[in-house]
Protein backbone atom coordinates (compact mmCIF):
# COMPACT_ATOMS: atom_id res chain seq x y z
CA UNK A 1 0.00 0.00 0.00
CA UNK A 2 1.23 3.45 -0.83
CA UNK A 3 1.40 6.18 1.85
CA UNK A 4 -1.31 8.14 0.01
CA UNK A 5 -3.81 5.39 0.85
CA UNK A 6 -3.33 6.20 4.54
CA UNK A 7 -4.13 9.91 4.13
CA UNK A 8 -7.52 11.45 4.82
CA UNK A 9 -9.71 12.01 1.77
CA UNK A 10 -12.06 15.01 1.94
CA UNK A 11 -15.76 14.32 1.33
CA UNK A 12 -17.09 17.78 2.25
CA UNK A 13 -15.60 20.94 3.76
CA UNK A 14 -15.98 19.51 7.25
CA UNK A 15 -15.79 15.72 6.71
CA UNK A 16 -12.81 13.57 5.72
CA UNK A 17 -12.48 9.82 5.66
CA UNK A 18 -9.89 7.06 5.47
CA UNK A 19 -10.83 3.64 4.11
CA UNK A 20 -8.65 0.57 4.47
CA UNK A 21 -9.65 -3.11 4.34
CA UNK A 22 -11.78 -3.70 7.43
CA UNK A 23 -11.31 -0.15 8.73
CA UNK A 24 -13.17 3.14 8.26
CA UNK A 25 -12.23 6.43 9.89
CA UNK A 26 -14.35 9.56 9.61
CA UNK A 27 -13.10 12.93 10.87
CA UNK A 28 -15.25 16.05 11.32
CA UNK A 29 -13.16 19.24 11.33
CA UNK A 30 -13.95 22.53 13.05
CA UNK A 31 -13.14 25.99 11.70
CA UNK A 32 -11.84 27.03 15.14
CA UNK A 33 -8.35 28.56 15.31
CA UNK A 34 -6.25 29.81 18.20
CA UNK A 35 -5.57 33.12 16.47
CA UNK A 36 -8.58 34.92 15.04
CA UNK A 37 -9.41 38.58 14.57
CA UNK A 38 -11.51 38.46 17.73
CA UNK A 39 -8.61 36.97 19.70
CA UNK A 40 -6.17 39.57 18.45
CA UNK A 41 -8.64 42.37 19.25
CA UNK A 42 -9.19 40.97 22.75
CA UNK A 43 -5.47 40.71 23.47
CA UNK A 44 -4.91 44.23 22.10
CA UNK A 45 -7.64 45.61 24.38
CA UNK A 46 -6.08 43.81 27.35
CA UNK A 47 -2.71 45.36 26.54
CA UNK A 48 -4.23 48.85 26.20
CA UNK A 49 -6.20 48.51 29.45
CA UNK A 50 -3.17 47.21 31.32
CA UNK A 51 -1.15 50.24 30.16
CA UNK A 52 -3.88 52.84 30.80
CA UNK A 53 -4.92 51.38 34.15
CA UNK A 54 -1.44 50.43 35.34
CA UNK A 55 -1.81 52.42 38.58
CA UNK A 56 -4.98 50.58 39.66
CA UNK A 57 -3.84 47.38 41.39
CA UNK A 58 -7.07 45.38 41.11
CA UNK A 59 -7.18 45.97 37.33
CA UNK A 60 -4.08 43.80 37.00
CA UNK A 61 -6.05 40.99 38.62
CA UNK A 62 -9.05 41.61 36.37
CA UNK A 63 -6.92 41.61 33.22
CA UNK A 64 -4.98 38.56 34.45
CA UNK A 65 -8.23 36.67 35.06
CA UNK A 66 -9.55 37.70 31.63
CA UNK A 67 -6.37 36.43 29.96
CA UNK A 68 -6.48 33.17 31.93
CA UNK A 69 -10.13 32.68 30.90
CA UNK A 70 -9.21 33.34 27.24
CA UNK A 71 -6.40 30.76 27.38
CA UNK A 72 -8.68 28.19 29.06
CA UNK A 73 -11.45 28.72 26.48
CA UNK A 74 -9.04 28.49 23.54
CA UNK A 75 -7.32 25.36 24.85
CA UNK A 76 -10.67 23.63 25.43
CA UNK A 77 -12.09 24.44 22.00
CA UNK A 78 -12.66 21.32 19.89
CA UNK A 79 -10.55 21.13 16.73
CA UNK A 80 -11.86 17.82 15.36
CA UNK A 81 -13.80 14.72 16.30
CA UNK A 82 -13.47 11.29 14.75
CA UNK A 83 -14.88 7.80 14.73
CA UNK A 84 -12.74 4.80 13.82
CA UNK A 85 -14.65 1.58 13.10
CA UNK A 86 -12.65 -1.65 12.85
CA UNK A 87 -14.41 -4.83 11.71
CA UNK A 88 -14.68 -7.50 14.44
CA UNK A 89 -12.77 -5.27 16.90
CA UNK A 90 -14.86 -2.22 17.80
CA UNK A 91 -15.25 1.53 17.58
CA UNK A 92 -13.04 4.36 18.82
CA UNK A 93 -14.52 7.83 19.34
CA UNK A 94 -11.92 10.60 19.64
CA UNK A 95 -12.02 14.35 20.36
CA UNK A 96 -8.99 16.56 19.64
CA UNK A 97 -8.70 20.08 21.10
CA UNK A 98 -6.83 23.15 19.80
CA UNK A 99 -4.21 22.61 22.51
CA UNK A 100 -3.34 19.24 20.95
CA UNK A 101 -4.88 17.27 23.81
CA UNK A 102 -7.11 14.39 22.75
CA UNK A 103 -9.65 12.23 24.55
CA UNK A 104 -10.48 8.77 23.21
CA UNK A 105 -13.05 6.16 24.11
CA UNK A 106 -12.94 2.62 22.76
CA UNK A 107 -16.02 0.39 22.63
CA UNK A 108 -15.34 -3.24 21.82
CA UNK A 109 -17.53 -4.93 19.22
CA UNK A 110 -19.16 -7.33 21.69
CA UNK A 111 -20.57 -4.35 23.65
CA UNK A 112 -21.98 -2.47 20.62
CA UNK A 113 -25.74 -3.09 20.42
CA UNK A 114 -26.54 -0.55 17.73
CA UNK A 115 -25.43 2.64 15.99
CA UNK A 116 -28.24 5.15 15.56
CA UNK A 117 -29.03 8.62 14.28
CA UNK A 118 -31.39 10.43 16.60
CA UNK A 119 -32.69 13.96 17.02
CA UNK A 120 -32.68 16.32 19.98
CA UNK A 121 -35.42 18.93 20.09
CA UNK A 122 -34.83 22.24 21.83
CA UNK A 123 -36.95 25.37 22.01
CA UNK A 124 -35.49 26.78 18.81
CA UNK A 125 -34.12 23.94 16.74
CA UNK A 126 -33.84 20.24 16.00
CA UNK A 127 -30.30 18.82 16.13
CA UNK A 128 -29.44 15.41 14.73
CA UNK A 129 -26.72 13.32 16.32
CA UNK A 130 -25.19 9.89 15.93
CA UNK A 131 -24.85 7.63 18.96
CA UNK A 132 -23.58 4.18 19.85
CA UNK A 133 -25.80 2.11 22.12
CA UNK A 134 -23.75 -0.22 24.29
CA UNK A 135 -24.73 -3.26 26.33
CA UNK A 136 -25.00 -2.93 30.12
CA UNK A 137 -24.60 0.85 30.07
CA UNK A 138 -27.19 3.50 30.92
CA UNK A 139 -25.80 6.19 28.60
CA UNK A 140 -25.26 6.25 24.86
CA UNK A 141 -21.91 7.36 23.46
CA UNK A 142 -22.54 10.38 21.24
CA UNK A 143 -20.28 10.60 18.20
CA UNK A 144 -19.23 14.16 17.21
CA UNK A 145 -20.74 15.37 20.49
CA UNK A 146 -19.21 18.86 20.40
CA UNK A 147 -19.37 19.71 16.69
CA UNK A 148 -22.80 18.20 15.86
CA UNK A 149 -22.42 18.09 12.06
CA UNK A 150 -25.45 18.25 9.75
CA UNK A 151 -27.57 15.19 9.01
CA UNK A 152 -27.05 15.23 5.27
CA UNK A 153 -24.48 14.34 3.99
CA UNK A 154 -22.18 14.06 7.04
CA UNK A 155 -24.07 11.95 9.57
CA UNK A 156 -25.70 9.71 6.98
CA UNK A 157 -22.33 8.97 5.31
CA UNK A 158 -20.65 8.19 8.64
CA UNK A 159 -23.63 6.12 9.80
CA UNK A 160 -23.57 3.83 6.75
CA UNK A 161 -19.78 3.47 6.81
CA UNK A 162 -19.55 2.68 10.54
CA UNK A 163 -22.46 0.23 10.45
CA UNK A 164 -20.97 -1.60 7.46
CA UNK A 165 -17.76 -2.15 9.44
CA UNK A 166 -19.32 -3.15 12.75
CA UNK A 167 -22.34 -5.21 11.67
CA UNK A 168 -21.11 -7.08 8.58
CA UNK A 169 -18.52 -9.80 8.09
CA UNK A 170 -17.51 -8.85 4.55
CA UNK A 171 -16.04 -5.73 2.97
CA UNK A 172 -18.69 -3.36 1.57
Amino acid sequence: MSPSQYSLNPLTNELSYRALPGVREYVVHSDAQIWSITSIAFLTLCAIFSYVMRDIVYMRWVIGCALAAWVWIKFNTVKEESILAVRNVGVQVKTTYLSGRSVSQFIERSRVCDIIIHEAITMWQVKFYMAIITAKQDKMTVVFEHLLPPLNPTLITVYHGARSMIFSDTNP
